[in-house]
């Protein structure tokens, strides 16, 4: 099995953003109780050009089998666990396990759009429409180990997709980032 794994040293020349975890906690879990594997994905189609189109107000969408993982590379297959090739649109959402106090760096790969939100808070994005490359370095600070809400607007819109999400936590000096595991992904 090969695992891509992006280095910092990579991605060093792209900005980072910096964001601290919001001080309210009424979003966070501090359970795993009803929870349930992998994040919960909402399918829809149209030919957008930038992440803010996407589920801009509230659209019906379809409903999907939950994602694992982010770790999506298609081709010009089906975009993720969608029956669609073409103008897709994803609302991701659930829960991610962050279990230390510290800061969290994240960073996509993606063709095309993204968005991530933590707790409410935007994190990392790359917007618009692209081939594959990685969007900013994200850090999201924690205060307190806990089940935090995530929130993830993706769209492809012809052609290849790709969509992972890697992760470094607090304490890890390599210059590596791993996937984001899926046993830190979940959804009620």
């Amino acid at each position: 099995m090969v695992r891509l794994v992006p280095t910092l040293s990579l991605i060093g020349a792209t900005a980072v953003l910096v964001l601290a975890a919001a001080s309210a906690r009424a979003e966070m879990l501090t359970s795993d109780a009803g929870l349930k594997p992998g994040l919960a994905v909402c399918y829809t189609k149209a030919m957008v050009r930038h992440v803010d189109e996407v589920f801009s107000k509230e659209d019906d969408c379809e409903p999907g089998p939950p994602l694992k993982k982010l770790n999506y590379k298609t081709g010009r297959g089906k975009v993720l666990t969608s029956p669609w090739t073409d103008g897709v649109l994803a609302k991701i959402t659930g829960y991610i396990h962050l279990d230390q106090p510290g800061e969290y760096a994240f960073v996509f790969e993606s063709n095309d759009g993204v968005r991530l939100r933590i707790n409410g808070m935007m994190v990392t994005q790359d917007p618009d429409v692209h081939k594959d490359r990685f969007s900013d370095v994200g850090i999201f600070r924690v205060k307190e180990p806990g089940w935090y809400p995530v929130s993830i607007r993706y769209f492809e819109r012809r052609s290849t997709s790709t969509l992972k999400l890697f992760w470094q936590p607090p304490g890890d000096t390599s210059d590596t980032m791993p996937l984001v595991p899926a046993e830190v992904l979940a959804h009620k």
